[in-house]
């Protein structure tokens, strides 16, 4: 049989081919790439989420350390333990269920320290007396650790917290090795803890070196710890939390026994649950299993309880009163039928005599008043026991406020405690109260689907977030209850009932904030708070891409609108594709389960170009479509790697080591006003310009950035690798100061030979520089019809600070540290400082910066005429800032002194120089001594903060 169209047949098969085999290129971009595009669209789709939440939670607060209580109670570092003893005392008085603390206790002396200055004080003012004596009495007084260790060790319901370490963070083997033994863990005596055995692959889940930033006694106190160790992922976003570690590091200590230590989400959990720790399994890359969530058992005593702290067993026999109710929906839409009270709040209290007063909603009554319901009493008579035991001045919560709500979004009776979850009420509803009636002392009856927490390789936890942060409180997710507001009783303890509290701080002075896929600046307490909110309502989020499934779907539509999409439609339809494609993923993400996106998206536009280039080929309509397209406004150079990568523009750029260069001219506004004509002042910019152009560009291989006015922007090592990058952009600078010289030699010459003619200030026309290096992000930015190769990042605007903070110390060529010694420099380690003649000028914390920074001078070569005297200087600079530095601010004024004298830009030798360095510390150091640089006795930093940019 004749084949009527064998050049489709062809050209379909190629197209195929072609598809499939671009399809597969996919194979050959680095995980990490295809990962980091993979967070765009995670991101975008976890914001959206975010944006759609209006639940609030009924289970958790935030008892924050904010604004309010930083007024009240002064900086946090003054704060004593007692502060936090009474908010949990205070919570504790409430009923609280869970008291977890994302607050780090790391040492702690027992009031030692306050009780040595106090006896030194004493002991001065009233030498006749001997205070040694006295001293336990005195430091008995400043023992607020003891306070909190007691208050802890009272409430079985507090979760502490701790930290892994790394050795990195200490100087010294003998700080670190302490905290990094088993004789360590069993000083901490952590719990709860894992053995190896209760994961099936121990080997994958991370080694850790040190158990830091929680005390002994403080461990010993609590039933309950947890670690808020934090890893974000490689652009710095908080999308998983780590929920176990091991413990001691085998590295380290091999053959030590090691333990699996949780998070303190994970902590807090099994203290809701009650879940015994040697239950718990642990299966590496699915789950952590800690059994069913909720149970009724019966104490030694022949008391029956539930697991949740604050539910009692007769709120449970008020729901199974309630059986026939919750099992259906109600009739109709009517706010009295969709709400079901179960039990209200009832506490017994002893006042300082014994007297017993039972409070309800109803009001206060002695035991037996006429006026108490048969429910009231009923929970009376059950803990009759522990109600005579009381301590005079002790309450005791015998019932909490229960009821449920019909959601119509859900379909179903929703409790206003999560722990009773749908199964778990299933699991009650199938029970008979003789069942529970035979429970003996010791056993209980579990209720509920097990609690499996889905976690990766790793154990790694996938947070599902909720509101951001950044938003009005009223549309916030969880509750925060002011410090303040808790300590000093100003909300009624009833709230507190049975409820999860967080303690730590959303306030910006905290610095205790981490970047989440919907809020750049999202406190860490709310991570936690998250973790536990997921769980305890199974909200999880599992991710799985690529699915092999919509890979292989997503490549066949892609080729076939490639082939046989009409040409004018094509691209629409694979926008389509790609649209649906969105779709599709973001259904799934709402539904807990991320397949993955940008792999999908990146699939169809290969798959599409390969057989699209296919179909032009046997169409003989080969367009060189980049070189007409992008040739008006991108380099032939670029264009030629656009071809060979067969890849459009793209804007953005890549993170490399650069080096960036800022130069402006001192004093440039006042003199193009004095010249006065606009053309006379491009002849004598042009001119400038040209002559420093040329010795970034062609005699050190630097890039020109732009032109901003008399400013040369520029960087080195882009877009073409450039050895030695901080040499060169080091002798750019030398070179730049000494033809500007030239130049005002010329122009003066010109004035007086008649040729032409400037204003005096022209010839004492001086350029400040500026460089740093580091990381820089560098390629195409802009917009998708205009983009310039340029530079941006952190170092970047370092560099621009330089440049402008030179006025301050009259310094003409600043730079930083890095640009010396290339600490971070992946290619170059040289110290330059051994090439050029440099002096340290300031350790500065620049506007915009939080970290400080050492700055130096470039005072020339060392192989220059005058570099004798410009060493001098600087070894003389040295020696007067170890003075500065040592607050010794007379020897400092006399060795200034010296070099002022050396000074290259002294306005005597110098014409139109600023105040020399030596000028500016000389003013600085008598500052200093009339006002102290740090007061209160703190020790000076020596940093020098920056207040213009």
């Amino acid at each position: 049989m004749k084949f009527k169209h064998p050049k489709k047949i062809k050209r379909t098969l190629a197209g195929l081919l072609t598809g499939i085999v671009m399809t597969l290129l996919l194979l050959l971009i680095p995980s990490s790439i295809l990962t980091r595009a993979e967070y765009i669209f995670y991101d975008g789709f976890s914001k959206h989420e975010s944006d759609k939440a209006s639940l609030h939670s009924d289970d958790i607060f935030i008892v924050d350390i904010d604004e309010n209580a930083l007024s009240k109670y002064g900086p946090y570092n003054e704060w004593t333990r007692e502060t936090h003893a009474k908010a949990v005392e205070k919570l504790e008085e409430g009923g609280a269920a869970a008291i977890a603390f994302d607050i780090l206790f790391k040492t702690a002396d027992f009031g030692t320290r306050n009780a040595v200055r106090t006896e030194k004080v004493l002991s001065a003012l009233y030498p006749a007396k001997n205070w040694r004596y006295d001293f336990d009495k005195i430091r008995q007084s400043f023992d607020y650790d003891s306070i909190l260790v007691r208050s802890i060790g009272e409430n079985g319901n507090v979760i502490i917290c701790g930290t892994f370490s790394v050795r990195s963070d200490y100087k010294h083997q003998s700080q670190w090795m302490p905290l990094s033994t088993i004789h360590r863990a069993e000083e901490i005596d952590a719990k709860p803890v894992f053995s190896l055995a209760q994961s099936s692959a121990p080997e994958k889940i991370e080694e850790k070196d040190l158990l830091d930033n929680i005390f002994p006694e403080l461990s010993h106190a609590s039933e309950n710890f947890g670690v808020v160790n934090a890893t974000p992922d490689v652009d710095g976003v908080i999308r998983k939390m780590r929920l176990l570690y091991r413990f001691p590091n085998s590295e380290i200590h091999p053959g030590e026994t090691q333990k699996i230590y949780p998070a303190l989400s994970l902590a807090t959990l099994m203290h809701l649950f009650k879940t015994n720790p040697d239950s718990v399994r642990i299966q590496q890359g699915e789950y952590i299993d800690l059994g069913k969530p909720f149970a009724i058992y019966r104490d030694s005593l022949g008391v029956l309880r539930t697991t949740y702290p604050q539910i009692t067993f007769p709120m449970i026999r008020g729901i199974l009163s309630k059986k026939n109710l919750l099992l259906y929906e109600p009739l109709n839409d009517s706010l009295a039928e969709n709400f079901i009270e179960i039990s209200p709040q009832i506490r017994a209290e002893k006042d300082d005599e014994g007297n017993v007063t039972i409070l309800t909603d109803e009001g206060d009554f002695e035991i037996g008043d006429e006026e108490l319901t048969d429910y009231d009493n009923e929970v009376i008579r059950i803990f009759q026991p522990e109600i005579d035991s009381l301590k005079n001045g002790a309450s005791i919560w015998l019932s909490a406020s229960l009821d449920f709500r019909f959601s119509p979004q859900k379909k179903r009776w929703v409790s206003n405690y999560s722990i009773l979850s749908p199964d778990v009420l299933t699991d009650l509803f199938a029970l008979d109260l003789a069942t529970i009636y035979e429970l003996k002392p010791g056993e209980e009856i579990r209720l509920g689907k097990r609690k499996r927490i889905p976690i990766n390789n790793d154990g790694d936890f996938i947070l599902r977030y909720k509101s951001a942060y950044n938003i009005p409180q009223t549309k916030r997710t969880y509750q925060h209850l002011s410090y303040y507001d808790v300590i000093e009783g100003r909300i009624p303890p009833e709230t507190y009932q049975g409820k999860i509290f967080i303690l730590g701080s959303a306030a910006p002075a905290m610095f205790d904030f981490y970047a989440v896929p919907q809020d750049d600046h999202f406190p860490a307490v709310l991570v936690h708070a998250t973790i536990i909110d997921n769980i305890l309502n199974d909200e999880f989020t599992q991710a799985d891409f690529p699915h092999p499934a919509f890979y292989a779907i997503a490549a066949i539509f892609a080729i076939l609108i490639g082939l046989f999409a009409p040409q004018y439609l094509a691209l629409i339809f694979l926008l389509v594709l790609i649209f649906l494609n969105i779709i599709v993923s973001y259904y799934f993400f709402s539904n807990g389960y991320y397949i993955g996106c940008a792999t999908y998206i990146i699939e169809c536009i290969l798959a599409f170009f390969g057989s699209f280039l296919v179909r032009f080929y046997f169409e003989n309509r080969d367009k060189n479509f980049l070189d007409k397209s992008f040739k008006q406004y991108v380099s032939n150079e670029l264009i030629d790697q656009m071809l060979n990568r067969e890849e459009l523009p793209k804007l953005g750029g890549e993170k490399k080591y650069l080096t960036a260069y800022f130069t402006d001219i001192q004093g440039f506004s006042s003199f193009s006003e004095q010249i006065g004509d606009p053309e006379k002042l491009v002849v004598l910019l042009n001119s400038y310009l040209t002559a420093m152009t040329n010795i970034i560009k062609e005699e050190n291989q630097g890039t020109l950035d732009k032109y901003e006015g008399d400013a040369i922007i520029a960087f080195f090592g882009a877009p073409t690798p450039l050895q030695n990058q901080r040499r060169h952009a080091i002798l750019s600078a030398i070179s730049m100061q000494k033809k500007q010289k030239l130049l005002r030699e010329k122009w003066k010459a010109e004035m007086e030979s008649g040729k032409d003619f400037w204003p005096e200030s022209v010839y004492k026309m001086h350029t400040r520089i500026g460089i740093n290096s580091g990381e820089i992000v560098v390629g195409n930015m802009g917009s998708e019809t205009r983009k310039n190769y340029t530079m941006m990042g952190d170092s970047v605007n370092l560099a621009s600070r330089l440049e402008s903070i030179g006025k301050q110390y009259g310094v003409y060529i600043l730079v930083s540290e890095e640009v010396l010694t290339g600490t971070h420099d992946p290619e170059d380690k040289t110290d330059y400082r051994g090439e050029f003649v440099v002096r340290p000028i300031d350790k500065l914390r620049v506007v915009g910066k939080t970290e400080p920074v050492q700055v130096y001078e470039i005072l020339g070569e060392k192989t220059d005429a005058d570099a004798g005297a410009l060493t001098l200087l600087s070894t003389l600079w040295q020696k007067a800032q170890a003075f500065y530095f040592a607050e010794k601010w007379d020897d400092a004024i006399a060795v200034f002194e010296e070099t002022k004298l050396l000074e290259p830009h002294l306005q005597s030798k110098d014409p139109g120089a600023r105040p020399t360095p030596s000028e500016v510390f000389i003013a600085r150091c008598f500052e200093y001594k009339m006002n102290p640089p740090e007061g209160n006795g703190k020790k000076w930093d020596g940093v020098y903060v920056a207040k213009n940019k």
